[in-house]
């Protein structure tokens, strides 16, 4: 639930932002170990944009491909599901990203 008050920070920046104008979509990333859920974000966003920057906007997430690396191989990767041990010999792995949640682009429509 935690998602709800994150979408208001985003709308409030997002509004901020746009400087008056009104906004088509925002995008977002989120890393794999934020503990956000995209589908909790999107169906708050549904719900509060309305209020903020316009019933008409959308939100694009993306999720951000984890990159870790083996602390027994030194082998790095980029993952694109969570796992905690090496495909090559089974070490286990450090995260380089994954906490990541950001705006990271608007489009507007000027008048």
């Amino acid at each position: 639930m935690h998602e709800a008050s994150i979408v208001r920070e985003i709308l409030e920046t997002a509004g901020a932002r746009a400087g008056g104008a009104r906004v088509r979509q925002v995008r977002v990333e989120v890393g794999q170990l934020s503990g956000v859920s995209p589908d909790a974000l999107t169906f708050y966003f549904e719900i509060l944009r309305g209020d903020t920057v316009g019933p008409q906007a959308e939100l694009e997430v993306a999720l951000v491909p984890l990159r870790g690396r083996c602390t027994a191989c030194g082998r790095a990767a980029r993952l694109q599901e969570l796992t905690w041990s090496c495909a090559q010999c089974a070490g286990a792995l450090v995260f380089d990203n994954g906490t990541e949640l950001s705006l990271t682009s608007l489009v507007v429509e000027h008048a």
